[in-house]
């Protein structure tokens, strides 16, 4: 089972990847090639009569037109004394002067004339979409419409389909087009007709078509692809966001771009068609948000993503409600703010990427791509030039890269699973083994890591690497009670409590490495969900000791755990004659530190938050995030965070019904926003006056508000020792 699954999930990962670069290549050959743009259109004239249309080339009638604002013309009613020039494609919004239509409603006519070559061939005139329909005429009898234009809105009826037309002929060649708009914000041409030979424009049209459909079956398996991974493992909630991205996605490239969606329903409403198009971007942006919530918890406000959530509910009603004329008038509004938006986004992953983070700069690269393309798409779209979908190759490639750091977590918590299904089967047989009295001196764990059968076998200098979990537990009060007792019952004492604290590591996987005084150092090498177990239930026993020692008459005992996730070097140090185990690693000095910071914010639990992140049950966890800090002597940031016990009290019920608003102000405090960061903390402490850690930063933000912080303030707490 722990082999097969992530095998599974990489030979579906590499075929994805073998399509992604496949259809990749295929959509830049394509954009890039399927047309010969020639700047060939001046002054109402086309001269193609070296055109190579022999060669299958086509010819994008990109230019100068005749214009006539507000008139209907035809092949046979072309005299009017109103001639101007407009050039397609273009907007009449952007050139109000000129257009004669400054709100981009109301209809016009366009008209080219095109120089053949004098051999008479068959050609075929394509119209792509236009704002909002249109009429081609080539002759009074040959032409073609999409929609139905006319002088008025009820007249007319809009169309976002492109059409083509053929007809025989040579020397010359007249062009109408008869375009109106009263359904759009925008009115005017968005796209040049093309003139080529029918197998061409065929072609054209084919291959258009044929990404489209590529492109949408391609990311929609990439969609069921993480659907599998979400239940499978239904705990990757990231999986399943993604997943519903992907299928949204795909959705949208059929309803945008070339408008595939027509070719398997041609009569499908010209509303429905705009609402997918607004509607998608709103869903996407919500679905994008939650699904970086997932990969990385905690990072992004979740009352945020909420509130967004709900723009983007109330703007599906809104579509659903008003038409699009009105609604449309919108968009520059939406793409600046989803421009605003991306770009916090892509600040808060930099950010994400300098704490080093997991995958954090896969993703990152990921996004940058994403965001590039996107950007391009949406400055073309403002300066109305013709529909590009950069955006399409730019998505696909990042749907690559993120289905890369899902599978890396999901393959890596299965080998995770795998390595320990083996060691403890070897553990069980090295314990029959070993000699039981030694194994009180020299944990029999320690034996296994540094590979050995028997005690008898170590030797001075044997070592180890290897990933581990660091428990640090010890008593706030000792000394006090130590000093305060005879001599005679301090060993009593201590051993009283070592030994409540000891089964609870044991029982989770873990072994006690050293006592030092009261404290405990513990190792766990399956998982940091071990040791936070493992801390849980000595908070638990060290409540039921409590009971007793007030039922005596004593004062209670608080203990606080400090817990870290790293590479530690265990070995055998000493001399020939007296050796003992140790670990040596920046780990244990961390795991140290933090239990040495429990005190100082009277927190029974403290973890390092990437450490925490690796908890396979993470969602089950009460925490909060503590704080920023920095150890002395070293530049980089450690994030810590407070594990909180359920029911053990009314201060940790209070912390954890104060969660949201206590990382709210965190958050804020970290970006020097000390205002709103004070507000937040008074109010945590205010419901909860037991809360040190809510008083320490009320202290904080006044004296940062008062005395300021300069420009490189980065949130960050240094640690006094």
């Amino acid at each position: 089972m722990y082999v097969a699954a992530p095998t599974i999930l990489k030979s579906i990962q590499i075929n994805l990847w073998r399509k992604s670069l496949f259809l990749g290549c295929v959509f830049l050959f394509l954009q890039c090639n399927i047309k010969n743009q020639v700047d060939i259109v001046k002054n109402g004239v086309a001269d193609l009569r070296s055109f190579p249309f022999e060669e299958g080339g086509i010819a994008s009638l990109e230019g100068d037109w005749e214009f006539y604002p507000k008139e209907i013309l035809s092949h046979d009613n072309l005299q009017t004394t109103s001639k101007g020039y407009f050039k397609i494609p273009g907007l009449w919004n952007n050139s109000p002067v000129s257009s004669s239509l400054s709100d981009g409603v109301g209809f016009a006519t366009y008209k080219l004339e095109v120089i053949l070559p004098p051999e008479e061939a068959r050609y075929v005139v394509y119209v792509p979409e236009q704002r909002t329909a249109y009429r081609l005429y080539l002759t009074e009898k040959v032409g073609v419409r999409s929609g139905i234009p006319g002088s008025l809105a009820l007249s007319s009826y809009p169309s976002l389909q492109g059409q083509s037309v053929s007809i025989d002929a040579k020397d010359k060649l007249t062009l109408v087009l008869f375009v109106s708009n009263f359904h759009h914000r925008e009115g005017g041409t968005l796209s040049p007709p093309l003139l080529g030979t029918g197998e061409a424009i065929q072609g054209y049209i084919f291959a258009n078509g044929t990404i489209d459909l590529a492109l949408t079956g391609a990311i929609f398996m990439f969609g069921i692809y993480h659907f599998i991974i979400f239940f499978y493992r239904n705990k990757q909630k990231e999986a399943f966001f993604f997943g519903l991205f992907c299928l949204v996605f795909a959705i949208r490239i059929l309803f945008t771009g070339n408008k595939t969606i027509y070719a398997l329903t041609p009569a499908i409403p010209w509303d429905l068609m705009i609402f997918m198009e607004y509607a998608s971007v709103f869903v996407l942006t919500t679905l994008f948000l939650w699904f970086v919530e997932g990969l990385f918890p905690r990072f992004i406000s979740i009352n945020l993503i909420k509130t967004i959530s709900a723009i983007a509910i109330l703007h599906l009603i809104l579509f659903l409600i008003v038409k699009p004329l009105y609604y449309t008038r919108f968009e520059f509004v939406f793409q600046i703010f989803g421009l605003v938006l991306a770009s916090l986004l892509l600040f808060r992953l930099i950010q994400m990427y300098n704490r080093r983070l997991p995958e954090s700069g896969l993703f990152l690269f990921g996004y940058i791509l994403l965001f590039v393309g996107f950007s391009i798409d949406i400055l073309s779209a403002f300066l109305a030039e013709a529909e590009l979908s950069v955006s399409h190759l730019t998505l696909f490639l990042f749907f690559g890269v993120q289905s890369s750091i899902i599978t890396l977590r999901t393959a890596r918590i299965f080998e995770k699973r795998r390595q320990l299904k083996e060691e403890f089967e070897k553990s069980n047989d090295i314990f029959i083994e070993t000699n039981r009295f030694y194994e009180k001196f020299i944990p029999r764990e320690f034996l296994t890591y540094l590979g050995k059968d028997s005690i008898e076998n170590i030797s001075l200098g044997d070592s180890n690497q290897r990933e581990m979990t660091v428990l640090f537990a010890d008593i706030w009060e000792y000394y006090d009670i130590i000093y305060s007792n005879p001599v005679e019952t301090r060993i009593l004492f201590t051993n009283s409590y070592l030994g409540r604290i000891g089964p609870n590591i044991s029982n989770n996987n873990g072994f006690i490495d050293k006592y030092i005084g009261s404290a405990v150092m513990a190792l766990f090498d399956g998982g940091i969900q071990d040791a936070v177990r493992a801390a849980e239930q000595i908070q638990w026993e060290l409540e039921k000791y409590n009971e007793r020692r007030r039922g005596n008459g004593f004062i209670p005992l608080h203990a606080g755990i400090g817990i870290h996730s790293g590479e530690t070097m265990l070995g055998i140090i000493g001399e020939s004659e007296r050796m003992e185990s140790t670990v040596i690693s920046d780990t244990v000095n961390l795991a140290s530190r933090i239990q040495g910071l429990t005190k100082k914010y009277s927190a029974r639990i403290l973890i390092s938050l990437t450490s925490l992140m690796l908890h396979e049950d993470l969602d089950n966890i009460p925490y909060r995030i503590l704080d920023f800090v920095r150890v002395k002597g070293k530049k980089e940031t450690v994030m810590i965070a407070e594990v909180l016990v359920e029911g053990i009290d009314t201060v940790s019920d209070k912390k954890i019904a104060n969660k949201d608003l206590f990382e709210s102000a965190i958050f804020d405090y970290e970006r020097a926003n000390f205002e709103s960061a004070l507000e937040g903390f008074k109010a945590v402490a205010l419901d909860n006056p037991e809360d040190v850690a809510a008083e320490i930063y009320v202290k904080r933000a006044e004296y940062n508000l008062s005395a300021g912080v300069g420009e490189d303030w980065d949130g960050v707490s240094d640690w006094e020792k």
